[in-house]
């Protein structure tokens, strides 16, 4: 009688011409599974251990390298990074110009108009960049140091965008008072939380002045800490990557730039044509846009770590030949991090190899069968099983973090849905991916042998990446390599000689290790909400794609094993994961950290009517639903006027001085639209449009082509709720989070 794994029962695995002879005793196996695990922990740790930053420089270090104190304290000069518009958006912009001209540079003040519009909304801001010059005593190009000055209400912007301030201004103190061979600029941009605004003016304006190559090293964060990380890159970066210490960047987080919903100015600036790295930490992203996002929060190693990597490659492309480069622009490999720094394959050997892996699996099966260990029919069990496993763990793990968050709202950011301390949530994670995994893997052992779901898993897996590998190489590649490794790996291990196996098997399983530990690493830097079901599927695939390394020759381990009991390590297991959830919730409840709140007044121009939309975690914030308010605040004003042509005029303004002001039309919409002369979704029909960085008594003037015949709402914005009717003060322990006062008025045709 043959079992669905393939070995007959009147018969053993026979040696074939490769020398595949049984590896002994199952005591041996046990040995060598043990030891290909410690293998894969060690290289894990390994691997999450890199990412780990540097220790911060003091304020006594030597004048030409970066120090984090002496960054700290070019910060503190200026408070805060504050929305655009604003009398400490003066402020900061004039101690910002006063500390560039002591370090030598020639500052001026950009102003115009940035906007831009996408599907049927518009923003457009009057921005004032702030633009530092040295000119290069031979240059071949031009660097710049990129970064915005504006960040959002109530938020200090410490990290967002302050981190990219203090480092450039402590990178430029470093390199000294004398030129580099190539022209640098200091870009320092408002209106970015608001669309780009701000690098949408200078590129349109005045980037025809630079000498080219430009470029561009954007400073971003998304988060308090962590390890700061190349997320984009543009042109031949990859020459330039490894005058970096300690560098750290993914292809695939630039290819996934383009289905999340952040965006940056560097995508402003590689439209341009710029060369360049765009730069960030993620780390602590439950301060991003808070209150927490102040100077007490931002980790001093992070903003060394940063500060190294922008003085290694400022200095590098200073004196480098750039049009040098120029040979190298159509290179676009894949790159990822391994122990020795960054590589780069090109994109075609990605899909070779990832095409690669399941041939070799498959292979594997044939020799496999040959020795009558696996059958078609159990390898196609093992996927199976293998498809419900990685499903089963990513749906658990993400259903045991929705639950956590529906029973305790309070513990998350209101901005990015993130714990206040996610250590244990992510352990949780990692726990209830590996209860489905064992349960599945148990199931399936009763019936069929562990070679025949090893094979069987990977396939899966193999095939997957396959497909990443032909459709985007540069999304797939860090899965593909060690996927490709493992396979290959898994088919050397049985056909050499018994005494080359195990090493085999332990070289091939090396890069999986590191992925895990990097990788993992990374995801975990988001938090939870932004990575839950990523992190267990990352670790699920990658250990299902190197499965078929942890099973040797002998027939003993190859046999169905049918005992119920090992279903208890798997509940265990899941109690676990269950327990770290609710240890986790916990723990972020004894954080030290306010419970965050989102609080808006909408107010009636008309008659001052006010109702409040509040988050309502708190019961502080719930009671402003229930206020009946009047606010005694005037309304912004509108005026149409027709034009020839079928145009009209619309004059706006805030009695209140308010920095904003939004337009909303319904019934119809604005064709060609100008502000103050300046295009604005030119082509498109708005229907929403936002105007930012108005000043106190400006009037905004636009001109449109009016599409049918829309009610136009003209509404102002500002940021202290205590302006409105019902508020009332928050308690100790809550702090407000994009808290917005908003004044509506129809503007009469």
């Amino acid at each position: 009688m043959t079992s669905a794994h393939g070995t007959d029962a009147s018969h053993r695995p026979r040696p074939g011409p490769a020398q595949y002879a049984p590896d002994g005793s199952r005591s041996r196996t046990a040995v060598s599974s043990a030891l290909l695990l410690l293998v894969l922990v060690i290289t894990m740790v390994w691997g999450a251990l890199s990412r780990g930053v540097t220790e911060p420089a003091g304020a006594d270090a030597p004048a030409e390298v970066f120090s984090a104190a002496r960054a700290t304290a070019a910060a503190a000069r200026w408070s805060q990074s504050p929305p655009i518009g604003t009398p400490s958006n003066d402020r900061a912009h004039e101690d910002l110009t006063g500390q560039l001209t002591e370090l030598g540079f020639e500052v001026r003040t950009h102003e115009a108009i940035g906007a831009r519009a996408a599907a049927r909304y518009a923003a457009a801001g009057y921005n004032r960049n702030l633009v530092a010059t040295r000119p290069g005593r031979d240059p071949t190009g031009t660097v710049l140091l990129a970064t915005h000055i504006d960040s959002v209400p109530a938020a200090p912007g410490a990290a967002d965008a302050g981190i990219g301030l203090a480092v450039i201004l402590e990178t430029v103190r470093a390199l000294g008072p004398d030129a580099l061979r190539n022209d640098l600029v200091v870009l320092l941009v408002d209106g970015e939380e608001n669309g780009l605004l701000g690098a949408d003016a200078y590129v349109r304006e005045e980037s025809a002045a630079l000498t080219e190559p430009v470029v561009v090293l954007n400073h971003e964060a998304r988060g308090i800490s962590g390890r700061p990380t190349v997320t984009r890159a543009a042109g031949p970066m990859h020459e330039v990557l490894p005058s970096m210490p300690r560098p750290e960047f993914e292809s695939f987080s630039d290819a996934l730039f383009a289905v999340i919903p952040n965006d940056t100015d560097f995508t402003v600036y590689r439209d341009a044509g710029w060369w360049g790295m765009d730069m960030a930490i993620i780390d602590g992203s439950w301060a991003y846009h808070t209150p927490q996002d102040d100077a007490d929060h931002l980790d001093p190693g992070t903003l060394q770590h940063y500060g190294d990597l922008t003085l290694a490659l400022t200095r590098d492309l200073g004196d480098r030949d750039l049009t040098e480069l120029s040979g190298h622009a159509d290179e676009h490999p894949v790159q990822t991090t391994v122990p020795w720094g960054i590589v780069g394959v090109p994109p075609l050997l990605v899909t070779v190899l990832g095409v690669a892996a399941p041939l070799a699996l498959l292979t594997l099966l044939v020799t496999r069968r040959a020795h009558r260990e696996v059958n078609v029919l159990g390898t196609m069990l093992g996927s199976a099983g293998a498809a419900v496993g990685i499903a089963g763990g990513i749906a658990a793990a993400v259903l045991l973090w929705g639950t956590a968050v529906k029973a305790e709202p309070a513990m998350v950011s209101r901005v990015v849905g993130e714990p206040f301390r996610s250590e244990l949530f992510i352990a949780a994670e990692l726990a209830a991916a590996g209860a489905v995994a064992l349960l599945v893997w148990v199931l399936l052992r009763m019936i069929i042998g562990r070679a025949a779901i090893a094979i069987g898993a990977a396939l899966l897996a193999s095939v997957l990446f396959a497909a990443l590998a032909v459709w985007s190489p540069a999304l797939g590649g860090s899965m593909v390599l060690p996927a490709a490794i493992a396979a290959i790996g898994a088919l050397l291990a049985a056909l050499l000689p018994s005494p080359l196996t195990l090493a085999t098997r332990i070289v091939a399983l090396l890069p999986t290790g590191w992925l895990l530990g990097t990788q993992i690493s990374s995801l975990a830097e988001f938090g939870i909400a932004s990575a839950a079901g990523g992190i267990a599927g990352t670790a699920l695939l990658a250990l299902a794609a190197a499965a078929p390394l942890f099973v040797g020759r002998g027939a003993a381990q190859l046999q169905p094993r049918r005992r119920p009991r090992r279903l208890l390590p798997a509940v265990l297991v899941g109690v676990l994961a269950v327990g770290l959830t609710v240890g986790g919730s916990l723990h972020s409840q004894a954080s030290p950290e306010p419970v965050q709140e989102r609080v808006t007044a909408h107010v009636d121009g008309a008659d001052g009517t006010t109702t409040w939309e509040v988050s309502g975690v708190t019961e502080w914030s719930a009671g402003l639903t229930d206020a009946d308010a009047t606010s005694n605040l005037p309304a912004p004003r509108g005026e149409v006027t027709a034009l020839e042509g079928g145009r009209v005029r619309i004059a706006v303004h805030s009695p209140r001085q308010a920095t904003r002001l939004d337009l909303d039309l319904t019934g119809g919409g604005l064709q060609d639209v100008t502000i103050d002369g300046t295009p604005w979704g030119e082509g498109q029909a708005l229907t929403q449009l936002r105007i930012v960085g108005v000043r106190p008594g400006q009037h905004v003037v636009l001109e449109a082509r009016i599409e049918g015949d829309p009610q136009i709402v003209l509404t102002d914005v500002t940021f202290d709720p205590a302006e409105a009717g019902g508020w009332t003060a928050p308690p100790e322990g809550v702090a407000l989070v994009h808290p917005f006062v908003r004044v509506s008025s129809p503007v009469e045709r």
